[in-house]
């Protein structure tokens, strides 16, 4: 229904939805969500590269970039997790680079003429996306169902690389030193083997994870994403990368200390995480480059024409939305007054102070409507004697006699 009455621009969102990662589900959330606020009338649709069906990504449909035109959209902004040709994209579509560092071999196209922009992970506004009574509920929700504890926890972070049994001992040592007496596990990819720890399912849906992620009293990532969604939620977090992929991009928002390449540094790193500082600059460095895509797609859409049909729409819309809130505040207190009413009809004992105002109204309304009729006979008896020309013959007299009468 948006898609009809949407009128700016096209914008698409090419990532990697088919993909199970929180790197693969969580941009094109967060970039829907990001621009929409900047664009507003924007009709905004999720693209993949192939077609899938993740119970993770939350019944999020993706329109396969083989099916789009080269008219469809004024702007295709690019976040992907694996390499990107040029020719990939729809002929006079845009390519933008809104990505995370540290991921080489992405060809995309810049909003720059000096390369491709690299930003900070998107996983750093993670806490814009879901309301945090959401998350307090979904929390609950999975305590309910046995997911989490009751208590403190520390998240452990798995993909299907993580050696889980080398890496379980420093972690058991880090949540000793942080006083936590409970561990949760949390998988990408495939369900890991049982540790003896709480686990959450292999395809939890994105606002799950980031629920037991911003409920954590400190995180182990395995993967430059969940240490993002951690910093975006003021965690304690650290990152266990044993081949040193994701330290180039962690180092955007976090600090050098807080990734390990070993187990036996882990129980340093968390130590020192507790001292780290939490940086504004890696999110206002993602909100100046969202705000540069959003000028980019206005320009785009400029060179349409649409400029002046855009606004008359928008002006329309308007005016319809203003007039259909006046008629939905008039039926509001009409139903409240009804609602009352009908409440005190069925409860059959009204009250004797109600009772006795309801009677007082009345009579005053009787009183009052006895006084409009005496006021409307008098008046109607003082026009008649006026328009007798008795009246208007002696209206001389009666002035000088009242001028005399008045000395």
């Amino acid at each position: 229904m948006r898609g009809e009455t949407a009128v700016g621009g096209a914008l698409g969102l090419l990532c990697s939805t088919e993909l199970d990662g929180l790197g693969d589900q969580l941009p094109v959330r967060l970039l829907e969500r990001e621009l929409r606020d900047r664009l507003g009338d924007w009709r905004i649709t999720a693209l993949a590269r192939r077609e899938h069906s993740h119970r993770a990504d939350g019944g999020l449909g993706a329109t396969p970039i083989s099916s789009v035109g080269p008219d469809d959209f004024h702007l295709i902004v690019v976040s992907l997790s694996e390499p990107l040709a040029i020719t990939e994209l729809p002929g006079r579509a845009v390519g933008v680079a809104v990505r995370s560092g540290g991921r080489t071999g992405i060809e995309v196209l810049s909003t720059r003429d000096e390369g491709p922009d690299v930003v900070p992970n998107l996983g750093v506004l993670a806490d814009r996306l879901v309301e945090p009574e959401v998350l307090t509920a979904r929390v609950q929700h999975l305590r309910q169902l046995g997911r989490l504890p009751e208590h403190q926890y520390l998240v452990l972070h798995v993909t299907a690389t993580t050696p889980l049994a080398r890496l379980r001992p420093a972690v058991a040592k880090a949540a000793e030193l942080l006083a936590i007496d409970h561990v949760v596990v949390l998988p990408t990819g495939v369900q890991p083997e049982d540790s003896g720890w709480p686990t959450m399912p292999h395809d939890a849906v994105v606002e799950d994870r980031l629920a037991v992620i911003a409920n954590a009293a400190a995180v182990v990532a395995c993967d430059e994403h969940v240490a993002a969604a951690a910093q975006a939620f003021g965690r304690t977090w650290v990152l266990f990368d044993p081949k040193g992929a994701d330290r180039q991009a962690v180092e955007q928002f976090g600090s050098p200390e807080q990734v390990v390449t070993a187990p036996s540094r882990l129980v340093t790193a968390m130590r020192r995480a507790l001292e780290v500082e939490r940086s504004a600059k890696a999110v206002r460095l993602l909100d100046e480059h969202l705000n540069a895509v959003a000028r980019l797609a206005e320009e785009a859409f400029v060179k349409t024409g649409a400029v002046e049909p855009r606004i008359a729409l928008l002006a329309a819309e308007n005016r319809a939305l203003r007039r259909a809130h006046r008629q939905l505040h008039a039926r509001l207190i009409a139903e409240r007054e009804a609602v009352v009413e009908h409440m005190l009809s069925r409860s059959g004992d009204v009250g004797p102070d109600l009772a006795t105002e309801r009677r007082l109204h009345a009579d005053l309304a009787v009183r009052h409507r006895d006084v409009l009729a005496t006021l409307a006979a008098e008046r109607a008896e003082l026009a008649a004697m006026r328009s007798t020309k008795l009246y208007r013959w002696s209206r001389l007299p009666r002035v000088v006699y009242g001028k005399l009468r008045g000395r």
